[in-house]
């Protein structure tokens, strides 16, 4: 009886099978990485939470070494929590709705789809099914390369398949998880492996509603592409290019100045695509310089596409913002892109989650500074711009960080393990809310009256 009535639950509301699923898969990866078979040395119960929570909400944020204080039963846990988060979020909620079968309404079932197309599927199985190919595909063939670039770098036959697998993993997840000790510093100049990492990123960032019309356009040669296709692809590879120039011009005396050029265009274009919640870095954060900082927070703070292994508020949801002040600009009463109209629930939905998610930026960071010293400000140095860029990457699911990560507190730690479960978890299930309201309105109207505003 108490199972069929946790099941009726879920089926109304989906959102809470997602959160459900996620904090037993992070608890259940603690209590793993906790074995003595999985760590080198001692390894506390905060320090295993922490890790198992970003893994599975795959964020990339580290207080130990993965490379050197877990073993390889450890790391092959963490590389089985980041399949699993990064494959759950796009299609842990459609095998709900298959496992689950009649009792799941037609609303919540569209709600779901919503996650992955702009559009609704008669067959949600063969959505499943096709991610999950894409998803093998991709992985495997990175892996692939990535062997055999590996083994050309002098790396043993058995660890060069491993690395490969987890990096593949890692990157197509967008995790930013690396099991070698020194993370790519190793790589730096490596055209092939950053290359390939970045290709893994982008398949997973971009979206897989993108991959999915890429391959009808091809299938169907005169399928003309949507409108989310359109926005999407632009906003995307045009925050790709912005960070890239950015990073150029502001590190070109700073850590980038000992490169050659190519190496330097490497090097920018790298940790563009990577700070949009991939979360790899060749260069420490912190010898960047706080122009570049900037740059970083508000790539984190975007984050990758709609229906992506990605965190963050969305490239959809920037776009619809900038879109909507322009259109208000040249004097539209509705939201104009590519001379279509965005519906008013899409607006409102964007404005929605941005709001919210600026108060939860705002919420966790304080937090994190009440975890901390109470120091006077010209004394903290850079420890409130350290304390931002950590709230943000854990919200972001990205893990990059300025340092302050191993250096946490115990209550640090739990403020940032709670950001990464909101961030990853929480908003999916926003997402999802407010996907079911917006198709349930309310009956009935009140008054108006206008208040000022500006």
């Amino acid at each position: 009886m108490q199972l069929r009535r946790i099941n009726h639950s879920f089926s109304r509301h989906p959102s809470l099978a997602v959160i459900y699923s996620f904090a037993l898969a992070d608890l259940v990866g603690a209590l793993l990485l906790m074995l003595p078979v999985s760590h080198a040395n001692s390894l506390s119960f905060i320090d295993a939470l922490f890790t198992s929570t970003s893994a599975v909400c795959v964020t990339g944020l580290t207080v130990v070494n993965t490379g050197v204080e877990f073993t390889r039963a450890g790391q092959t846990v963490i590389l089985l929590l980041i399949q699993l988060g990064g494959l759950g979020v796009m299609t842990f909620s459609m095998l709900f709705a298959m496992g689950l079968g009649r009792s799941l309404s037609f609303g919540s079932r569209l709600s779901l789809q919503e996650n992955f197309l702009p559009h609704l599927v008669a067959e949600p199985g063969r959505l499943i099914a096709t991610i999950f190919v894409f998803t093998v595909l991709s992985e495997g063939l990175i892996a692939f390369a990535l062997f055999f670039l590996f083994l050309i770098h002098g790396i043993h036959l058995e660890d060069a398949l491993f690395h490969a697998i987890f990096h593949a993993v890692s990157a197509f997840c967008n995790a930013g998880f690396s099991t070698f000790p020194n993370g790519l510093d190793r790589f730096m100049i490596s055209t092939s492996v950053l290359s390939l990492l970045m290709v893994g990123i982008l398949l997973g960032g971009m979206g897989f509603p993108i991959v999915y019309e890429l391959w009808l356009h091809f299938r169907e040669r005169q399928r003309r592409f949507s409108l989310h296709f359109k926005i999407t692809l632009l906003v995307h590879l045009t925050l790709i290019a912005a960070g890239t120039i950015a990073f150029l011009w502001f590190e070109r005396n700073g850590v980038m100045a000992n490169l050659s050029y190519s190496n330097r265009l490497l090097e920018a274009l790298f940790h563009s695509i990577s700070a949009r919640t991939a979360g790899f870095n060749t260069f420490e954060i912190s010898k960047f310089s706080e122009h570049s900082i900037y740059v970083f927070l508000i790539l984190m703070m975007i984050g990758a596409c709609p229906g992506s292994t990605g965190g963050g508020i969305k490239t959809t949801t920037f776009a619809v913002l900038l879109h909507t002040a322009i259109s208000r600009l040249h004097g539209f009463s509705q939201t104009i892109a590519f001379k279509r109209t965005i519906p008013a629930e899409q607006v409102n939905k964007a404005i929605t989650l941005v709001f919210i998610s600026i108060i939860t930026v705002m919420l966790f960071h304080f937090l994190l500074t009440l975890s901390e010293p109470n120091t006077p400000f010209y004394l903290a140095r850079h420890q409130f711009l350290a304390s931002l860029f950590e709230v943000i990457s854990a919200l972001g699911t990205v893990g990059l960080t300025t340092g302050l990560t191993p250096h946490l507190s115990f209550w640090g730690k739990l403020c940032i393990i709670l950001a990464m479960f909101v961030g990853r978890v929480g908003l999916l299930s926003l997402l999802s809310f407010l996907s079911e309201a917006g198709r349930e309105p309310r009956p009935y109207r009140y008054v108006r009256e206008k208040i000022m505003v500006g």
